[in-house]
């Protein structure tokens, strides 16, 4: 039934070529246009082999660095991205042609095989793939281009990024050479090898879609890179390789099988987080102590005149945190870690993260109008905290009552009984606070930098005009928030 179909398909291709050569020829009643067409084929043929044979160069060479992670499981698991148990072209034509591929199925009710890709990234044995591949597993085996196949252990995994390390005792290893993400531009050719439904080693090719996205899952640490070169199910773990056969990124996450969006965790995260993984079997990050939100031109406004355009607005600092012993305080606008502008809350993040445990880095902040350098030296991030948090931010307007906060109310909302503010206890239906999501039970601490203590206070304050608005400091069950409001009209 294939061999049908493609046999049409080449038919209708002859013929159309066929047909635009002989009109391309008889144009005008002149053979000159068909030899202009002739020459100008002849001359672009070989740029346009150029290029695949570029492709094909980087493939061969790299070939051997990339291997089939096969593991089983200890149980079954559910919403996987990569296993043999995926049937995508069942009730298709193409369903005759799949059908002779290995089944690996298991025949243990509780175990089951599971499969990936990975890529050799020193001569050690060290394979780097994803967290999600080897997770919960029995035993690992990999097999290599050339059918070579050995055992395998985990070294180390890091579920906020989906990064880890498998090892095995070979000789005559070939790693790949990483690349830098940074540098390559949107548009430029990548390419991706792996195992996509259990068939070994195929390449596919596209083009760098977009850089530094991020947003697919609160709590972990992302950098993706964005393409659409074909990955699918069993790509998982495999390199996304630019034209000097570099490692760029490694491929983790697709937005639907087909769909032509694919993302890669940028070398950039994936090479520290390796080299940890390799000397310590586990990954320490650097914290500030900080809870933060991008600025919005909004609250840019708010904050008055010669505030930053771009920053990260502190909402919040642990008590105890190299932040609060550093001076850091709520309010504070982050414009630099370690001398380098960042522009948002991720950019912060990532700043720190490039730090070293235990060092000191200056950090610039804006405050009232002024910038100041201080110099925070991190600690190691705790097991269950974040190293620095994007809360988001909200738009409000007024159309709410409020109430001054007691301590029998403050332990119902679960804030610290301790707290001072106002509680929001109701918001006007068809009001910018309710389509901005604003919600009975916020506790308004501050506004604009000045703290809260009563609601007539609070109600005085909201009700004086100020340019750009008012700037609100939320206290949301266990986390802050700032918010800008409108002047009520």
């Amino acid at each position: 039934m294939v061999m049908g179909l493609s046999n049409k398909l080449a038919a209708v291709w002859l013929a159309a070529l066929g047909l635009a050569w002989t009109c391309g020829a008889h144009s005008n009643g002149s053979e000159a246009t068909g030899g202009t067409t002739a020459a100008k084929v002849a001359a672009e043929v070989p740029e346009a082999r150029q290029v695949g044979d570029a492709f094909a160069t980087v493939a061969k060479r790299l070939a051997p660095s990339v291997v089939r992670i096969t593991v089983r499981e200890a149980a079954p698991r559910q919403n996987r991205l990569s296993g043999p148990q995926v049937r995508p072209f069942e009730g298709t034509p193409f369903e005759d042609f799949f059908r002779g591929l290995p089944d690996l199925q298991p025949n243990e009710p509780h175990a089951q095989i599971g499969m990936g890709s990975g890529v050799v990234i020193d001569d050690k044995g060290n394979i780097l793939t994803n967290e999600h591949v080897v997770s919960n597993v029995r035993d690992v085996r990999v097999t290599f281009v050339d059918g070579k196949e050995l055992d395998a252990k985990v070294v180390g995994t890091d579920p906020k990024t989906d990064l880890a390390v498998v090892h095995v005792d070979g000789t005559n290893l070939q790693p790949a050479p990483f690349g830098s993400s940074e540098s390559m531009q949107v548009g430029q050719w990548v390419i991706a090898i792996g195992n996509p439904f259990g068939l070994d080693h195929s390449v596919t090719v596209g083009v760098l879609s977009a850089k530094g996205r991020y947003g697919f899952a609160p709590g972990k640490l992302e950098d993706f890179l964005q393409t659409d070169a074909s990955i699918n199910p069993g790509n998982s773990g495999g390199p996304l390789i630019n034209l000097n056969g570099e490692v760029i990124g490694i491929n983790t996450m697709i937005a639907g099988i087909g769909t032509g969006v694919g993302f890669a965790v940028s070398e950039a995260i994936a090479r520290p987080i390796a080299r940890q993984l390799i000397e310590h079997g586990n990954v320490v990050r650097p914290y500030l102590g900080v809870v933060m939100q991008s600025l919005t031109p909004e609250l840019h406004q708010a904050l008055g005149e010669h505030a930053p355009e771009k920053g990260a607005l502190v909402t919040e600092v642990e008590k105890g945190s190299p932040a609060e012993k550093a001076g850091i305080q709520p309010g504070d606008v982050l414009i630099k870690v370690a001398g380098k502008p960042t522009a948002d809350s991720r950019e912060v993040q990532q700043a720190v993260l490039a730090q070293e445990v235990g060092k000191d880095v200056t950090v610039t902040v804006w405050r009232d109008g002024k910038e100041s350098d201080l110099s925070v030296r991190t600690a190691e991030l705790p097991g269950k905290s974040s190293a620095s948090q994007d809360r988001g931010g909200g738009q409000e307007q007024l159309g709410l009552t409020l109430q001054t906060l007691t301590p029998g109310l403050a332990q119902r909302l679960g804030v610290e009984p301790s707290t001072q503010g106002a509680v929001i206890t109701s918001v006007r239906p068809d009001s910018a606070a309710a389509d901005a999501g604003l919600q009975a039970g916020d506790v308004v601490i501050g506004i604009d930098r000045t703290p809260v203590t009563r609601a007539d206070a609070a109600v005085q304050s909201l009700r004086s005009p100020r340019p750009g608005g008012h700037l609100l400091r939320i206290q949301r069950r266990d986390h802050a928030l700032f918010v800008v409001i409108e002047n009520q009209p």
